[in-house]
């Protein structure tokens, strides 16, 4: 028979692969009926009939003719595509001469083509029989006996309480990190302490820890196994990770248990209570168990700032974000605000170290304003603005307006407001600056939306304690403050430009003219988040042509030319050779900007061995990862996710870089590398990336062979092999469960 394949996120409930129904059909004949859907199979050593209706025995049901299938654990066995119809003949004894319901107990096992099998499946169809022969009289009068002893007459059909009934469940919070669940359980009934989960549906990014369960009985289930039960009421202590300023949340519950009389086992129950913290007291510190270990399990940088965040009070909270900037301000994220800021600056000629400073004070608080409104817009509809910004329409626009001032560094024309608002502005300030500072705060908060700190655990840790507190003004302040620490340097550096620049003359010509070129490398490095590689090292070995000959690297230096002239025109032979080296190297099929000669001359390995890198599975919305996480437990395999997107550098770089590495591919061993790519930011996206607190790629998402996530291990930023390597051996040491 030829197998099926189907995707693991299309991958069918076993109600739906397999379509369950029983009927009888004869005095002495039932006929039970399995509908099974394309790609999945039943086994035919896994069908058991049972009833528990007293006088009717089954006699050996007649099956149909299976195919034989080479199953990796049961060997050579016989399987059941498409629908199958098996007859049960049963025979009555006393109960013939009236009509009665049969309880039929069925049990059966399947699995998917695709290599995911299901846990036993076990149905109870109520069937009734009706009456073979005329009742015969009672001879005595019934009618005077109590209704105790009536009753007691009657035959039994089998007595099953309703789930509910059978399975008192209710949960509660002890305190602010202690939850309790609680179940009363009837006589001759138990639940599978195996079968017992704890979900946290709302609110999204909150996990629980370890769940404290009381020592059961260990019994040996038919279908199970050895397997440990609770056949007696039982609590059980659920640890709340992360909770610190948690006001509720939504905990599912699932849970199975059998009767142990009647043989009839319930299908798997799930519960959802809603749980309110606030007003209850803090959570008291355990010890001496495992519950603990995992509870005071080291926090991931991004979840211990947000911790921290959560602890502080307003003016800590500013503080704490205000010195964040002034590290970030130091990242190589920011430093294209550099070459920005100053171009601005040289742009408008004859400068003085007072106006630099306020053009800088001027451009680092319009992106501080748009830092605050990121916040504001992340507290209140708890969405990434700058996410939504890195569009290509967006970067495309934004790089076309280096372009332009550019050209204007270059001389071809001039950037000023109109004549009529310039005269306006003249006529509040008396100075003709007041255009300058406009150009200032514009490009300093369009610079920020666009360029704007990378991705880590700092900007990670404030914009997640910014989404649970739901308070806009909080985030807006929180982000204004970080946007300042970010603008110290910036102020010190555009203040410094200004008092550096030379004056007014030939000088201040050919500085413009280097900012021009500067600002057309920003350009470029803005459009490399939305175009291919190739074309961002042509447009780069372009620039670095022209600007070297421009410099004059092809011209004769003059013998009058003093020691600036003759460092001015060794820059531009320095840009002239790189750049025709990167286009030379582009035209051999080289993808590697730094490199870009790297390889093309080797020959002769063909035949070589290629090293081991990561080679990756798109997975798309939680849909998606959930059947691909299936699908690893199933292999008892861990899983690395990387989110991904086109217009994260950082995301490109490791692309190239860390995720080709072959000694951090062989530390990961058997890992499953899943992708996200969130680059259009659809609606399956935002909602994954909400579900695992990821504000922006890059950033990677680690889970054991049991499908659980380790939050602690997670890494948010730019990752280096090395830095990767050294993780991998952790992971690997907590993957296997």
């Amino acid at each position: 028979m030829q197998a099926h394949a189907i995707k693991p996120e299309e991958l069918l409930q076993a109600d739906d692969a397999f379509k369950f129904k029983a009927e009888v059909v004869a005095p002495d004949k039932i006929k039970a009926t399995w509908e099974i859907a394309e790609g999945y199979y039943l086994y035919r050593e896994r069908f058991k009939f049972e009833t528990t209706t007293p006088d009717v025995t089954l006699d050996v049901p007649v099956f149909p003719k299976g195919d034989i299938k080479n199953d990796p654990n049961m060997g050579q066995t016989e399987v059941f595509h498409h629908d199958i119809v098996v007859e049960i003949p049963f025979k009555r004894g006393q109960n013939a001469a009236q009509a009665v319901e049969l309880a039929l107990n069925v049990k059966y096992q399947g699995c998917a083509d695709a290599g995911i099998c299901f846990q036993p499946q076990k149905k109870i169809a109520a069937l009734q029989l009706s009456a073979t022969e005329p009742a015969a009289t009672p001879k005595s009068d019934s009618a005077a006996l109590p209704d105790i002893i009536k009753q007691a007459q009657k035959p039994s059909a089998g007595s099953t309480l309703p789930v509910d009934k059978a399975f008192v469940f209710d949960m509660a919070a002890v305190d602010k990190g202690t939850l309790n669940a609680r179940w009363i359980i009837q006589p001759d009934h138990h639940l599978y302490r195996p079968k017992i989960k704890f979900t946290v549906k709302e609110p999204l990014g909150i996990t629980l820890g370890t769940p404290l369960f009381p020592a059961g009985e260990t019994v040996q289930d038919e279908y199970f196994g050895e397997i440990e039960v609770y056949g007696k009421d039982f609590d059980v202590q659920v640890p709340i990770l992360q909770a610190t300023g948690l006001q509720k949340l939504v905990v599912e519950t699932e849970y199975q248990g059998c009767a142990d009389k009647t043989g009839v086992c319930y299908p798997p129950v799930t519960q959802t209570r809603e749980l309110t913290l606030t007003g209850l007291p803090d959570a008291k510190p355990r010890a001496n168990s495992d519950t603990d270990a995992i509870a005071q399990a080291p926090l991931n940088k991004q979840d211990a700032l947000t911790q921290r965040l959560e602890d502080s009070s307003l003016v800590q909270i500013i503080a704490i974000t205000f010195g964040l900037g002034l590290l970030l301000a130091f990242t190589p994220c920011i430093f294209p605000m550099i070459p920005i800021l100053s171009g601005i600056i040289a742009g408008y000629g004859n400068t003085s170290s007072r106006k630099a400073l306020w053009l800088s004070v001027t451009y680092v608080v319009s992106g501080a304003v748009a830092y605050a409104i990121i916040g504001f817009v992340f507290g209140y509809f708890g969405q990434n603005l700058q996410a939504v910004l890195q569009h290509p329409i967006a970067i495309g626009l934004m790089s076309a307006l280096f372009v332009a001032l550019a050209f204007s560094m270059f001389g071809f024309y001039d950037l000023q407001l109109p004549n009529s608002l310039q005269s306006r502005l003249n006529e509040i300030s008396n100075k003709q600056e007041s255009g300058s500072f406009v150009g200032a705060a514009i490009m300093g908060f369009l610079s920020t939306l666009i360029v704007g700190p990378c991705a880590g655990p700092a900007i990670a840790g404030i914009l997640t304690f910014i989404t649970q507190s739901h308070n806009a003004w909080l985030g807006a302040a929180a982000l204004f403050s970080l946007g300042m620490g970010i603008g110290v340097p910036l102020i010190l550096i555009g203040t410094s430009a200004g008092h550096l620049l030379p004056r007014a003359g030939v000088w201040m010509d050919t500085v413009k003219a280097l900012f021009g070129i500067i600002m057309l490398g920003v350009a470029i490095y803005m459009l490399s988040r939305i175009v291919s590689i190739e074309i961002t090292m042509a447009l780069t070995g372009i620039l670095l042509v022209s600007s070297g000959v421009y410099m004059g690297a092809l011209e004769k230096i003059d013998e009058d030319a003093g020691g600036w002239g003759r460092f001015w025109k060794s820059t531009g032979m320095l840009q002239l050779f790189y750049g025709a080296l990167i286009l030379l190297g582009l035209s051999a099929g080289s993808t590697n900007l730094l490199q870009p000669l790297k390889g093309i001359f080797s020959v002769g390995i063909a035949n070589a061995q290629p090293a081991e890198t990561m080679s990756f599975k798109r997975v798309i919305g939680l849909d998606g990862l959930e059947a691909a996480l299936q699908q690893a437990k199933a292999q008892k395999r861990p899983v690395m996710l990387d989110f991904y997107a086109d217009w994260c550098s950082y995301c490109q770089t490791m692309e190239k870089v860390t995720f080709k590495d072959p000694a951090a591919a062989k530390a990961l061993g058997n890992t499953l590398f899943l992708q996200a790519d969130v680059t259009s930011q659809s609606e399956h996206d935002l909602a994954l990336q909400k579900r695992f607190d990821v504000v922006a790629p890059p950033a990677i998402v680690f889970f054991n062979d049991a499908g659980e996530e380790l939050r602690a291990l997670r890494l948010v930023g730019d990752i280096t092999p090395e830095q990767l390597r050294t993780h991998a051996a952790t992971f690997m040491q907590q993957a296997v469960k």
